[in-house]
């Protein structure tokens, strides 16, 4: 599947992914349990703190749902709100998947999702397997430092990346942090530069890939709210570094 760590598109929406979930033949591999699209802050380093998270503050909204679509006019950028309180901007010609969930099972057990997608340019690519050229996401971590957080998810695409065994990796080049700011309140950005993609025949992994993460404060749900946008690099109608940046100059309060 894409990607080598098999790409999960676990739901085209949440409710009908909860109700169904044990009713449907198994399309692709299982989270190690259901999303909740609040997860504990990974550290940066291999090591694994068995301390859990804080609880969110008595008084910090929380969403189990995430927000309904946003109805424009044809041709309009399109907006999906998320549970975290902000919302960010696809292009009028992307598939929204504003309640859907995707992400990867890792070699080491672990997996990466998000929820919140956008896709662009996604199609079957073999025996029913779908790859997109680009996707956007949007997950949550309860508390944590900014920059802590993104750096941690970034250095996971090494992961993503990866043979389905482990035993190839890409080249990786992670630039960053930039420090900016989206509502006034602090951000952090990062980029994973993937190259040397292991490849296959029945594989739809590109030869090189990018890998964007924006941390920011959250409104709601989680106190950090974390941003993803991958792209596939070397081929044909790529997505452009401009496009990337005007998705993420999207993001703002819901």
């Amino acid at each position: 599947m894409e990607m080598r760590t098999r790409l999960m598109v676990l739901a085209a929406s949440l409710v009908a992914f909860n109700a169904a979930l044990w009713s449907i033949p198994k399309i692709a591999p299982e989270a190690p349990g259901r999303w909740e699209g609040v997860q504990p802050a990974a550290p940066p380093t291999a090591s694994a703190s068995t301390t859990p998270p804080p609880p969110l503050p008595a008084d910090f909204p929380s969403m189990e749902r995430p927000p309904p679509t946003i109805a424009v006019p044809e041709g309009q950028p399109q907006p999906i709100a998320t549970k975290f309180g902000l919302t960010y901007d696809i292009p009028a010609d992307w598939e929204n998947w504003y309640d859907g969930v995707a992400g990867w099972n890792l070699t080491d057990g672990s997996s990466v999702t998000y929820g919140a997608i956008g896709y662009y340019d996604r199609t079957e690519c073999h025996d029913g397997e779908y790859s997109a050229l680009a996707m956007t996401g949007m997950s949550g971590r309860r508390t944590g430092d900014l920059d802590v957080i993104a750096r941690a998810e970034v250095e996971k695409t090494a992961s993503i990346y990866s043979h389905d065994t482990g035993s190839e990796r890409p080249s990786v080049t992670i630039d960053g942090p930039i420090a900016f700011s989206i509502e006034g309140r602090p951000a952090v950005r990062y980029r994973a530069i993937i190259e040397d993609i292991p490849l296959d025949e029945e594989s739809c992994t590109p030869p090189e890939a990018t890998f964007d993460v924006v941390t920011t404060p959250g409104y709601a749900t989680a106190e950090v709210a974390l941003f993803a946008i991958r792209a596939d690099r070397g081929v044909d109608n790529a997505l452009p570094d401009a496009e990337i940046d005007g998705v993420i100059s999207s993001i703002r309060r819901s």
